[in-house]
């Protein structure tokens, strides 16, 4: 299959950007030189199916084209189809950044007028997890065993999170978002992942001691997930 459960269950929660994976496979597939009519034609036929569970389960509500047999003529209209909820997809994605954008603003004017709950990074803290960013942002299209649609979702999220990096930020939701996603992703890489690991080590070791200040904890408390348990005490401790 084209479209199988690992490539599902790699589908990112927003529906838009699924939809935006679902024809990138979709339009890989179809202009594929090496394969034949008969390759394509399963290709549209399952993304045909694929779309109208889909849209059944996230009520999208697409008429979904009636596959007829005819091989040209099923193909066309899987085309058709990707190519509206593309065009769909691609305005409601635009449509998010902007909404994105005003309250990324607003927050930014919120914590300078009203003295809104915020963190606060230095100036060379800033400057540090920008290139860290921009070196991750380099590395991810060329990591080994990394799938096309995992680093197109990484790239999405990772672009996200620096247009709102400020010196004052409101929450930390995109960086621990982000450090989720990419964990689960980079988990299956095995020696592969570990420059994009070491990056986020480093990205994590700048940003939690900023969370433990804003709280007025001491900003060398360690970082601990949890349920990790205690270090192993000496014997002399244990005593």
């Amino acid at each position: 299959m084209y479209f199988d459960e690992e490539f599902i269950k790699s589908l990112p929660d927003d529906w838009a950007y699924a939809i935006e994976n679902i024809t990138y496979r979709f339009n890989v597939i179809i202009n594929d030189n090496d394969l034949g009519i008969q390759a394509k034609h399963s290709a549209a036929k399952e993304v045909l199916m694929l779309i109208k569970v889909y849209s059944k389960k996230h009520k999208l509500n697409r008429p979904i084209p009636t596959i007829s047999g005819d091989q040209e003529a099923d193909i066309t209209s899987a085309k058709n189809l990707m190519n509206e909820l593309h065009y769909i997809s691609e305005r409601h994605i635009r449509r998010q950044s902007q909404e994105n954008e005003l309250k990324n603003y607003e927050n930014i004017f919120e914590i300078a007028l009203l003295d809104k709950f915020h963190y606060e990074f230095s100036e060379g803290d800033l400057k540090k997890i920008q290139e860290l960013l921009n070196k991750l942002r380099a590395l991810i299209p060329d990591t080994k065993d990394l799938e096309e649609d995992h680093k197109r979702r990484l790239l999405k999220k990772l672009e996200a999170l620096q247009s709102e990096l400020h010196k004052k930020v409101s929450d930390l939701d995109r960086f621990w978002g982000f450090f989720i996603d990419a964990s689960i992703v980079v988990g299956k890489m095995g020696e592969n992942a570990k420059p994009m690991v070491d990056i986020i080590k480093q990205i994590v070791s700048i940003i939690w001691p900023t969370q433990t200040r804003a709280y007025e904890l001491s900003s060398d408390l360690p970082f601990k997930l949890l349920g990790q348990p205690e270090e192993n005490k000496s014997k002399d401790d244990k005593s």
